[in-house]
C-alpha cells in the first residue's frame, strides 16, 4: 500500500527540512518498485536507514502529542472554567487514556534519542516552543486555536512521512524474507 499523492506531498514538504530524512532519498520510488535489483546488503542498509528515520518521526510525534495535549487542555480549561491550573493537571494531561488493545500487538518503544531528534524538535519549536507552552495561559483564544491547528497540520505531515517510511520498510522486509525463503540470501550471513 503506497501513500496517495496528498500524503506524498506532505511527506516531501516536511522531509525538505535539514536533518529530517526524506523517504525518496532513502529509497526512491523507482527502486521501491524494483527491489530485486538491489543486493541483499544494500537492502539491509536501506532498511536500517528507513527504520532509523521512522524512529525519528515517532519521536517527533510523541513530542508533538505532548504539546498538543497541553494546548488543548488550555483550550478546555477556558471552556470549562473548572479545570485545575495547567501545571497541577500536567500529570493527568500527559498520561492520557490510551492503551494498546492487545499487549502482544504493542510495539516496543526504543529508549534512545534518534539522530534526527534536533531537526524534528526545531520544526516543532517553529510552531510552539517551550516558552509558548509555559505561557499558553497568556495567549488569546485565536492564537491558541491557531497553534493547535498548526500542530495538527504538522501531525498530518508526520503521519504522511511515517506512512511513506513504513511502505518502504515493509517492502524491504518482504524482499529480504523472500530471499531468505527461496535461498537467494543466506541467513548465516546475519550471524557473521
Amino acid at each position: 500500500m503506497h501513500a496517495d499523492s496528498g500524503d506524498a506531498t506532505d511527506a516531501q514538504g516536511l522531509a525538505a527540512r535539514p536533518g529530517i530524512p526524506d523517504p525518496q532519498q532513502l529509497l526512491p520510488d523507482v527502486l521501491l518498485a524494483d527491489l530485486e535489483s538491489l543486493s541483499t546488503a544494500e537492502l539491509r542498509t536501506r532498511r536500517a536507514a528507513c527504520e532509523g528515520a521512522e524512529e525519528g518521526v515517532s519521536y517527533a510525534r510523541r513530542l508533538l502529542q505532548g504539546r498538543l495535549d497541553l494546548l488543548r487542555a488550555e483550550l478546555r480549561g477556558r471552556d470549562d472554567r473548572v479545570a485545575a491550573h495547567l501545571l497541577e493537571a500536567l500529570p493527568t494531561i500527559l498520561a492520557g487514556d490510551e492503551s494498546p488493545g492487545d499487549p502482544m500487538q504493542a510495539r516496543a518503544t526504543r529508549l534512545r534519542v534518534p539522530p534526527s531528534a534536533d531537526a524534528h524538535a526545531a520544526a516543532l519549536d517553529d510552531i510552539a516552543d517551550e516558552s509558548t507552552l509555559l505561557n499558553s495561559g497568556d495567549l488569546d483564544l485565536a492564537t491558541l486555536t491557531s497553534l493547535v491547528e498548526q500542530l495538527t497540520d504538522h501531525e498530518r505531515q508526520l503521519s504522511a512521512l511515517r506512512h511513506a517510511l513504513f511502505d518502504r520498510i515493509d517492502a524491504l522486509r518482504a524482499e529480504l524474507a523472500a530471499r531468505y525463503k527461496d535461498g537467494r540470501a543466506d541467513v548465516g550471513e546475519l550471524l557473521r
